[in-house]
């Protein structure tokens, strides 16, 4: 201790104050430290504080309030404020505290200005997505902390939710992909047969299957189905304070529930779309064969003929794509719920919006790429 305060401190070459905590940051002491510390911020020669929090063994949610309460008061006379040397388990803490806090309300824009109305649509818009490239950037982290250390990887979940996206939705995505591929090729059989070239109807469906229409119906099946459940699995578990008992104990919930699910899409989206594939494919050959007069082998034979490995490869380039970005939007979408009911239903819907959004986003970027560089 120094001069009669609960902790040590002192003062840098550059002037910035160093605070070193050796007692725990809990009840019993906060009020203590409250007014030492309000009072050292309040010196004029005091700009820049620096807390080193490496003795601090123990925060509960009055330590955690006092960091807070100093830190908003660093922020309101100007003050620098950093942190350093804290331990894991405090840092997800105090992280989570400061990612839940309530957001100050910003007054609705006045009736009848479209103008204004646009620029705060904008504004809120730019908001959740420098918000969903921060969720992205975590992900990034646990995902190299996994590579890492693989022991950490939560296998059994994983394989629960690739059984769940999967196997479970290979039913609809068959009876859907052969539809589609019974509808593509009546299509292209009406313009063909005018200039008796019933054959390459073979080639139009499984060219626009493999490259885009594949991916892309499985992709959207993916987002009504997994991404949605992703969001209202997490919602749920917000709402019934599952996700601050995990935090409480230190679980990185990036790591823990958004992980497995993100891994599980990976896996299931390229394994559907090849499920996808071969239904489409039946499609046509079922409808060749009774309104064409094309034998399935002469059908088959000419798709051998008119796709490549790289059509194939591309197609599940965009699947996997397609599954992050998806299973991202759900879990984003659910870590985003408020405490009500409603909104576990408002995240559902907005993950399933996003999820959309961001796969044909993506899908017409990469076929300019693909169109750019001849693949």
């Amino acid at each position: 201790m120094s001069g009669g305060f609960p902790f040590e401190t002192e003062k840098s070459a550059e002037g910035e104050l160093l605070v070193s905590f050796k007692t725990p940051l809990t009840y019993d002491n906060a009020a203590e430290i409250w007014q030492s510390l309000s009072g050292l911020v309040a010196r004029k020669e005091n700009t820049s504080f620096l807390f080193d929090l490496s003795g601090v063994s123990k925060v509960d949610s009055a330590g955690a309030a006092l960091v807070r309460s100093i830190q908003r008061l660093c922020d309101r006379r100007g003050v620098r404020f950093r942190i350093e040397s804290i331990e894991p388990q405090i840092k997800h803490f105090l992280d989570y505290l400061e990612r839940e806090s309530p957001q100050q309300e910003q007054p609705p824009p006045p009736d009848g200005s479209v103008v204004t109305r646009l620029g705060a649509f904008l504004i809120g818009q730019a908001v959740e997505l420098r918000e969903f490239v921060r969720f992205c950037n975590s992900f990034l982290a646990v995902a190299g902390a996994s590579v890492r250390h693989p022991g950490r990887f939560r296998w059994k979940e994983t394989l629960y939710y690739l059984q769940v996206a999967g196997p479970n939705a290979m039913t609809i995505l068959f009876l859907i992909s052969f539809l589609l591929g019974l509808v593509m090729t009546f299509q292209a059989a009406i313009q063909l047969r005018q200039f008796g070239a019933n054959i390459y109807v073979a080639d139009l469906v499984s060219l626009a299957l493999i490259r885009e229409l594949a991916p892309v119906f499985t992709a959207i099946l993916l987002a009504g189905r997994s991404g949605s459940a992703f969001a209202a699995e997490i919602g749920t578990m917000k709402i019934g304070e599952e996700l601050d008992a995990l935090a409480v104990m230190g679980f990185d919930l990036t790591e823990f529930i958004a992980f497995p699910k993100v891994v599980a899409l990976m896996i299931a989206a390229p394994l559907l779309t090849m499920w996808a594939n071969f239904a489409g494919l039946a499609g046509g050959i079922a409808v060749s064969s009774i309104s064409l007069d094309l034998t399935p082998y002469g059908f088959m034979n000419e798709v051998y003929s008119a796709i490549t490995f790289g059509d194939i490869a591309g197609g599940l380039v965009k699947a996997e794509v397609f599954a992050i970005l998806i299973a991202l939007a759900g879990c984003f979408r659910g870590f985003q719920t408020g405490m009500g009911a409603d909104s576990v239903g408002r995240q559902a819907t907005a993950a399933v919006v996003s999820g959309l959004f961001l796969l044909i986003f993506a899908d017409a970027i990469l076929t300019v790429i693909y169109y750019a560089f001849g693949w």
